[in-house]
């Protein structure tokens, strides 16, 4: 694991293996530009009181963090994504906030590594 709590370093390590670092820039790149829009779309389906937009933005947050081996992010995406798949909305608001922070905090782990790469 890194100094920061919840993301495993090796992930990056792997996709490197996978398609060395142009591979893994990119796929940095599109992570940083899509994750916004998904806590952007689970942000509009609270305040819509739609259920199934925050689940379907939570799952794609899910799988991509997982990539990245953002595992508490992936982790509360998955909170938040079976929360709402069983029609809850039970501290929804606090989960969305810790998605939020945990975020910013790969965001910039992720942007430190893109930086690194040869």
């Amino acid at each position: 694991m890194s100094d920061l709590t919840g993301i495993d370093p090796q992930a990056l390590a792997r996709l490197n293996k996978i398609g060395g670092p142009d591979f893994v820039r990119k796929m940095i790149n599109l992570f940083l530009e899509e994750a916004p829009k998904r806590l952007s779309a689970a942000r509009n389906g609270e305040r819509a009181g739609n259920l199934k937009a925050i689940a379907d933005a939570a799952h794609s947050l899910k799988s991509s963090a997982g990539n990245f081996g953002a595992d508490r992010l992936a982790l509360t995406s998955e909170k938040i994504e079976l929360l709402t798949r069983s029609n809850s909305s039970e501290n929804l608001s606090s989960l969305l906030n810790d998605l939020d922070q945990e975020f910013a905090e790969i965001k910039a782990w992720l942007e430190s590594q893109r930086d690194a790469l040869p």
